[in-house]
Parts: C-alpha cells; structure tokens; sequence
C-alpha cells in the first residue's frame, strides 16, 4: 500500500526556500514516488496552517522512510527549517 508524506509550510525566507526546494527535488532523484500536490493550495474554510502543501506518494513505508533518512533529504531539513515554520507528516500505511 502506499504511503504520503504530506508538509504544511508557512514560507519566511523565499530566497532561502529555493535553495531547500532545490535540494529536496534533488533528494527524489531515482526514488519511486509521486509528487502528487505541490505547493500551491487555495484555501476553502478556516485558517490555513500554512501558505503551501506539497504531497508525495510512496509505494510503501520502506521507501518513504529510506527517503526521509537519505543523506540527500538530511541536507535539506536544515534548508526548511531556516527558510519556513512547516509540519511534516509520514502517513504510514498497513503493508499487509
């Protein structure tokens, strides 16, 4: 079964997010994944927890987490934290 690694992120530093962003589309390089929503989100109810959503599909929770912990996704966590206040969930799924 699939599993969703979702971010919620409110962008401080755009100058600074490129280069996160930069490195995060480097990190998927060669990963089985999906980038299913990307940043933009118009907002219907409520207030939004952030200013962009990026979703992205995994064919299992092996692989979301061997990219979470990949050396290439470690270097850009520091970029994220620096340029945005986020939520980063891992929707983990029963691989049954």
């Amino acid at each position: 079964m699939a599993s969703y690694v979702m971010s919620v992120m409110q962008k401080h530093d755009l100058e600074k997010y490129a280069e996160y962003s930069a490195q995060g589309f480097v990190s998927l390089n060669g990963i089985e994944c999906e980038v299913i929503v990307g940043e933009g989100i118009e907002l219907l109810e409520g207030a939004p927890p952030g200013s962009s959503v990026v979703i992205i599909r995994f064919p299992d929770n092996d692989a979301a987490m061997r990219w979470y912990r990949s050396e290439a996704y470690q270097k850009a966590i520091p970029m994220r934290h620096a340029a945005a206040d986020t939520a980063f969930v891992l929707h983990f799924t029963d691989n049954e």
